[in-house]
């Protein structure tokens, strides 16, 4: 049943690549904590009806009550609110570029809090991945690495990707008692109570087209309500760890996805860069062989 979660990670990557997209038709029209607000309460107003259809109950157990509270800090106010910070600030090449330390900062976390193991294999998968996300992000020209430097945007978006190293940790706890479909909506419960306070002194949406609320919508239903909810069940299933490896595919899909609505062209160079990136996270994903010994006979 793995590949079939391996294929909603995937899912999942191409969503939240679309969110830097569509995150750029939102920054210059409101500020980044009520963009937040704004995402979490669609996604919430989305998923209560689902929820209570799908389990027929809204309860949670009160072991998990922390757990979705540190879920609702870490992956919807504060990963959210830097998120939008970077794309004010830094272009999305960057942002993409940097979310792929995602995988980093989970698997860190995962190692220190869950004491989830690597074998070689998978340092030498998640070191192949990442050379395959530099040379997307390049376009192949190396002289482009030496050349990145870390304004403020760069440092939200580094911010932001250790906050859901954190958050992935909280919602593996999370889920030891509740669903997914449950630990997304109370998260984002919890997220948007713990954010409205801070939107009050910028509530302001200004010269707001149609592509806004496109966006908006698009932030807030496939973005959230959908990604999170395949983020979760990855999770769950096959580990934090592993989970990460598939955000590699970020900057992949931002790519093919820029073309499209930002006229952006792809090269030879970002194809290749594309299937090392693909090649690294499907040697991550392999079972280590284990060695037998093999018994002499008498």
């Amino acid at each position: 049943m793995q590949p079939m979660y391996y294929i909603l990670l995937l899912i999942t990557s191409m969503l939240w690549a679309g969110n830097f997209v569509s995150g750029k038709f939102l920054v210059p029209h409101a500020s980044p904590i009520l963009l937040t607000e704004l995402r979490w309460v669609i996604a919430v107003l989305c998923l209560l009806p689902y929820v209570w259809w799908k389990e027929k109950s809204l309860s949670f157990p009160k072991q998990a009550f922390w757990p979705l509270v540190f879920m609702g800090v870490t992956g919807v106010l504060l990963f959210n609110l830097f998120m939008f910070l970077a794309l004010q600030y830094t272009s999305a090449d960057n942002v993409g570029l940097l979310s792929t330390l995602n995988p980093i900062s989970i698997a860190a976390a995962s190692f220190f809090l869950l004491k989830e193991r690597l074998n070689k294999l998978q340092i030498l998968a998640m070191v192949i991945s990442l050379i395959g996300v530099l040379i997307v992000m390049t376009h192949g020209e190396a002289s482009r690495i030496l050349r990145l430097h870390f304004n403020i945007g760069d440092v939200y978006m580094i911010i932001a990707v250790m906050t859901w190293g954190l958050y992935s940790i909280a919602s593996k706890k999370a889920m030891d008692y509740v669903s997914p479909f449950k630990s997304t909506l109370w998260s984002g419960v919890f997220g948007v109570l713990i954010t409205a306070p801070f939107t009050i002194s910028s509530m302001a949406i200004n010269n707001a087209s149609m592509s806004f609320y496109v966006a908006l919508l698009y932030s807030g239903i496939g973005a959230t309500v959908l990604a999170m909810v395949f983020w979760n069940i990855g999770v769950q299933k096959v580990g934090g760890t592993k989970s990460g490896m598939f955000l590699n595919f970020n900057p992949i899909f931002t790519t093919v996805l820029a073309f499209f609505f930002l006229g952006e062209k792809l090269n030879a160079a970002q194809l290749f860069g594309s299937i090392v990136v693909i090649g690294g996270v499907y040697f991550f994903t392999l079972k280590p062989v284990k060695k037998t010994r093999r018994l002499a006979s008498l």
